[in-house]
This record gives structure tokens, sequence and C-alpha cells, in this order.
């Protein structure tokens, strides 16, 4: 018996082995430019232990089984409901990994889950903008050492279903058909104790402060409300952001200036160097004014402008995509205002007010956009 086909037997009994195991899991390796890259996936309708609301259930279009929580069954990320789902898998080799899930998310509400290897912090898998579709979502990366682990997913919110993890030893590999991905990088909806990350913004003008408005509150309690005489502006620096999606909700209270504008910014450099999607007020429509303006030392320009349908005391949804070409801007999931770019979009985000004017934000993410490979 030859020493390849006694290798080959060793691995298949070995995957046998595995596949008899509770806690489906399957690994494979691919050789990329010379180096075997190790790929361990997990099946979520074979958890080793389960505890409501998660369920096993159909939940793919062809019959597919996978692990699921059911709509208006509680908010994990608010303490309500709890719940779990254990798994094992083993690592073959040691070394960097990055997750994927294959996930359906409902809304922006319902959009996220808890991960938890081992003993080590959990983490959030999700929060990208992708919904009513089955889609890859790219997680965080974790040292695994050689041997079995421990999976545990537990609730963060309701009305979601996954049906595949899967662990890569490459940065590089990318599961099949996996479209745009999207990771989420930043989170700030100024929550809890300390107020989000409130205390990391640098404030440069105006007032801010956060504040729970109750019934003005949009996806959760807290808001960021500006209020500006001249110019209020407030910035998030972070010098390694490129490629990035930028959601923000925005709710504007009144214009008594006819040149007052509301604005959210990116590819902050530092506060005489940025892009801003500036809003300015058209009296007597229920349009404004939306611009894409670069702002350089001594001076801004404005790249694109059209207009766009704004009701004051409304939460609008904004989205700036910037790659490395082009910038995209989209109110309330429509497509308005795209433009060129020649360089690498790159830097934090931020927020401003111009003239005598006052603004709400709130439920600010920042996702980076993955290239397919």
């Amino acid at each position: 018996m030859s020493f390849k086909f006694k290798f080959y037997l060793y691995k298949i009994s070995k995957l046998l082995f595995m596949l008899s195991c509770a806690g489906l899991y399957v690994y494979s390796s691919v050789d990329i430019c010379g180096n075997e890259t190790h790929n361990i996936h997990i099946d979520m309708a074979r958890p080793v232990s389960i505890v409501p609301p998660f369920e096993i259930s159909i939940v793919g279009q062809m019959g597919e089984k996978g692990l699921r929580i059911g709509p208006r069954m509680g908010r994990g990320w608010r303490g309500e409901a709890g719940g779990e789902a254990g798994y094992r898998f083993y690592v073959p080799k040691e070394g960097q990994y990055v997750l994927w899930s294959y996930c359906l998310w409902y809304d922006e509400c319902t959009n996220a889950i808890f991960a938890r290897i081992d003993d080590l912090d959990r983490a959030i898998v999700g929060n990208d903008p992708i919904y009513n579709q089955w889609h890859w979502v790219r997680g965080f990366e974790v040292y695994l050492e050689k041997g079995t682990h421990t999976l545990v997913l537990s609730n963060h919110s309701d009305h979601i279903s996954v049906q595949t993890i899967l662990f890569t030893g490459s940065e590089t590999v990318t599961p099949v058909d996996c479209g745009r991905v999207f990771t989420d990088i930043f989170y700030d909806g100024f929550d809890g104790c300390d107020m989000g990350n409130f205390a990391e913004w640098q404030v440069v003008s105006g007032i801010w402060r956060v504040e729970d408005p109750e019934a003005g509150a949009c996806q959760i309690k807290n808001v960021v409300i500006g209020e500006s005489e001249s110019t209020a502006r407030m910035f998030y620096y972070n010098d390694k952001w490129s490629d990035y999606c930028f959601n923000v909700s925005v709710r504007t209270e009144q214009w008594p200036d006819a040149w007052a504008s509301v604005g959210v910014c990116f590819g902050v450099i530092d506060e005489n160097s940025y892009f801003e999607v500036r809003f300015s007020s058209q009296k007597e429509t229920d349009k404004v004014l939306m611009e894409i303006v670069r702002h350089v030392p001594g001076g801004a320009e404005v790249m694109t402008s059209c207009d766009v349908v704004w009701t004051d005391n409304v939460w609008h949804q904004v989205q700036v995509t910037g790659g490395s070409e082009e910038i995209i801007v989209s109110v309330d999931k429509n497509y308005n205002l795209q433009t060129k770019v020649s360089e690498k979009l790159c830097g934090g985000i931020g927020l401003s007010l111009t003239g005598r004017m006052s603004g709400h934000f709130d439920d600010i993410h920042v996702r980076k956009i993955h290239a397919n490979k």
C-alpha cells in the first residue's frame, strides 16, 4: 500500500469520524500558491446544545435546516430573552482564522448574532445592510490552536436565521457566491451609562450633547443633538478606515437661516480635510439640496448636487459608500447621487451643522467593504 494511498485513507477515515460526531462539521484544505489553507464548515442544524428562543427549523429556500430565532422573541442586545446554541469543531492546524456566516436578516433592527469561541469574549457577527436574502457575512479573526474548540452563538437580534459557520485560514479566500461583503467596524447609538463612544468624538465647534428625546428616538434610546449659531462640527478620527460604508440616521427640526445646512462627513483626515454630504434647505418646497463637498485647507469645492425629498421632524436614513474610485450617496434607501474621485478614501467620520440650526443623529454604522476575490 503506497504512502499516498495511506494518506488519503487516513483523511477519509478522519472525515467519517467527524461526520459521526454530535455537532456536524467538515473541514477541507485548499492549496493556494503552495500554502495549504484549511476551511472548517459547521452545520447550524446540528448543535450539541440549544436554549430557546433559538430553534432548529427549515430556513432555506430548498428546505435546508438551520438555526433560527423567530420574530418578536426578544432583543438580546437589550438583555431580553437570552438563549444560545453550542457547537464543537476541530481545527487541523493552528493559525489565524476568519469567521464567515451564511445568514438571513429581516431588517436593520434584526441583523446580527453574538459569537463566542472557547473562553474568549463574545463578538458581534452581522450588522450589515443586506436584508431578506441569504448572504455571507464576514465576521472577526481569531487565532486557534490545533484541536477541538467550542462555538457558542447567542441572541443579539430576533427574526434571524443562520445555516452555516465557516472558519477559513486565509484572508483572501471568500465563500462561493458571497457577493459584496461588509464587516461591521464601528457602531455608535450613544447608549449605555457611558453614552456609547461619545467621549471619543472630538468637538470642533458648536454644542453637542446626548439626550433621550423619548418619542424622538430613532432605533434605540439616546441620540446625539447638535446646536449651531454659525457652525457646529464633531469628528470621530480613525486613520485606518478605508473603503467603507457609512450609515447614519438624521432628523432636522428647523431651518431658521436660509443658508443653514446639516451634513455628515467622511474621509476625515483633520478638521480642514474631509468630504461632506451636505443638505441645505429650499424654502417652500418638500425638498432639500444635497451636495457632495470636498473640504481642503483654505476652501471647499462642491463636486456634484441634486434635490432630494426631505421632511422635518422625521428620521431619514443617509448612507455614504466610499470606494477607491467613487462616492455613492442614498437617502431613505433610494439611489440619489454619485461622483468619481481620484484618490483612495480613508479616514474618520463626522457630523456638521451650518447657520442657526439644530439636528439629531443616531444609529451610526461604519462597515468595511471587501472586494470580491
